[in-house]
């Protein structure tokens, strides 16, 4: 198979040119040939394929609660739809087996190189300092979920300021876990001392975590100025505000930061109003896509990587050879795939997205195998709807 493009972003620059592409991998880069079966993108820009360490859902399919096969093939081919080639599938503790299942399988989209549970001990108090509590910290929950992972669980995310937390951290840390600091309510010491102990990652930065101030910098701080940590971090612009991202890549550079999604299975859905998850509650899907309690609160995040990359190049005008890796090559280094992935170069597999000017994928490919095309139409999970009650909600 030869792909060809006027803008493909390859390891060592933008090229116009051919990529040949043989049994999953990328053979060569060609300048011209005289081959006649080319698949031809034009001007379409070719990237590296996405590789979201963090997502929770997509498409009206989510991870965390129930879930089946078809769930989960349902989820892969969502995110294969929004450019995404590679996924730790943030998955629930009762869906962690399922999903190490489904790796298996080798479903038609996102390909799964690992899984990730945020929690379940977390300490999260949120803008408005109300603290949620955590469940009772179990040695045997934490050696349960890599049972269940069967090798595959990569990613673990905690609050390393819960009491009795220790042991299960050690435990993680033994079996060759990354361990990120998430959802946690830790001053800039208890942040530095947690990333000395182990944790290598902070979670969604600046999401759920102490901030910045003149006295003590907090837990942001605490990951902006350590570069041994990996940073992820969510770019649609309303999770953290463009100058504040601008802030974040003077203090550190764009190779120390992974981004992400965060995204939900809201991510796709129709503009308008759902039931909640409780009693008398309601989620709001924006125009913008973005997702909101009634009260404006963001309920994780609803747009995909594709999108954050639109905003670091269109409102912050940072070039694509400086955004592809914090997207592609910087989380498969950090969770050593960069010797096969992360970025377009002969050798290396054949993951690559074709990207519209609006930034929608176009064609996503993994190994070789095109796993989505956007002429394929809708990948919205059609029982989404009828599930979360939409309808009309009465506006006083």
């Amino acid at each position: 198979m030869i792909i060809k493009s006027k803008r493909i972003y390859m390891e060592d620059g933008l090229k116009d040119g051919f990529l040949v592409i043989e049994e999953g991998k990328i053979k060569e880069f060609m300048r011209s040939t005289d081959a006649e079966d080319v698949i031809d993108y034009g001007n379409m820009r070719i990237i590296p394929g996405i590789f979201d360490t963090h997502n929770h859902g997509t498409c009206g399919y989510g991870l965390m609660d129930k879930g089946t096969r078809e769930t989960i093939a349902g989820y892969l081919k969502g995110c294969a739809s929004q450019g995404i080639t590679g996924v730790f599938p943030t998955a629930g503790l009762s869906m962690i087996s399922a999903v190490a299942d489904a790796a298996a399988e080798n479903l038609e989209g996102a390909q799964i190189l690992g899984i990730h549970s945020e929690g379940p001990w977390l300490n999260r108090t949120g803008e408005k300092g109300i603290k949620t509590g955590w469940p009772e910290v179990s040695i045997d929950t934490a050696k349960q979920m890599v049972s269940d992972g069967k090798g595959l669980l990569r990613l673990v995310a905690l609050a390393p300021e819960i009491p009795g937390i220790d042991s299960v951290i050690e435990y993680f840390l033994s079996e060759g876990i990354t361990l990120a600091l998430a959802h946690s309510d830790a001053n800039y010491e208890e942040a530095k001392r947690a990333y000395k102990k182990g944790f290598s990652v902070s979670t969604h930065t600046g999401n759920v975590m102490t901030g910045m101030h003149h006295r003590d910098v907090g837990g942001l701080g605490a990951a902006l100025l350590d570069n041994e940590v990996s940073s992820e971090v969510i770019c649609d612009g309303m999770h953290i505000c463009p100058e504040m991202l601008q802030i974040y890549f003077r203090i550190k550079k764009p190779e120390h930061f992974m981004m992400i999604s965060d995204c939900t299975p809201f991510s796709g859905a129709p503009e308008g109003s759902y039931l909640g998850f409780e009693q008398g509650m309601t989620i709001n899907v924006s125009k913008d896509g973005f997702v909101l309690t009634d009260t404006g609160r963001l309920m994780g995040s609803s747009q995909p990587v594709l999108y954050g990359i639109s905003v670091l190049t269109e409102k912050l005008g940072m070039p694509m050879e400086t955004v592809w890796p914090m997207f592609s090559l910087n989380p498969c280094r950090k969770y050593g795939f960069d010797k096969e992935k992360g970025s377009i170069r002969a050798g290396k597999d054949a993951d690559f997205t074709v990207i519209t000017n609006d930034y929608r994928a176009a064609a996503t490919f993994v190994m070789g195998r095109k796993v989505y095309d956007m002429e394929e139409g809708p990948v919205f999970n059609p029982d989404f709807l009828k599930e979360w009650g939409r309808e009309e909600i009465p506006h006083e």
